[in-house]
């Protein structure tokens, strides 16, 4: 098991078969995004890498809670993460991401000897939060739906 902080694998050096990473991702980690849903975290994320000999097949195993704003009261939420991803990575002339309908396939350079994680984890842990972030039936915060009652249009 290689732990790494900055969320690299490094490709190059290791021989064909299968090779293991794992990261712990919170507060720090979504915070270096402006844009980040989540405001508190402690997310373990478990990464398989296997490599070929034309490519890598990287399988991400994502659990923890993330702490989120209530979409009703805007208080803290804490929502449960728990998915699996699977990535794929070519190798060409032109770096970048292809589209392909059931899988996510990066094209890295011949060059390149590393793959940089941390965009990635960020994205899917993203993709595994809820569309819709609300606390329970009564426990959002009394103040705020009481003002929220004040403004509904009633028909």
């Amino acid at each position: 098991m290689y732990e790494v902080e900055e969320y690299i694998i490094p490709f190059k050096g290791l021989p064909l078969g299968s090779h293991s990473f794992e990261w712990s991702v919170g507060k720090d980690f979504f915070a270096s995004y402006e844009m980040s849903e989540i405001d508190d975290a402690n997310i373990n994320v478990q990464a398989t890498l296997v490599k070929h000999t034309q490519f890598l097949e990287v399988e991400l195993q994502i659990a923890g809670q993330a702490e989120v704003q209530c979409d009703r009261c805007l208080d803290p939420l804490l929502v449960d993460i728990d998915t699996e991803v699977a990535m794929y990575v070519k190798f060409g002339e032109t770096p970048g991401e292809e589209d392909d309908d059931e899988n996510d396939v990066i094209i890295l350079s011949h060059n390149d000897m590393e793959l940089d994680m941390q965009h990635y984890i960020y994205e899917y842990v993203h993709l595994a939060l809820p569309i819709k972030k609300v606390h329970g039936e009564g426990k959002c915060n009394k103040e705020m739906m009481a003002r929220l009652e004040q403004y509904l249009v009633k028909a």
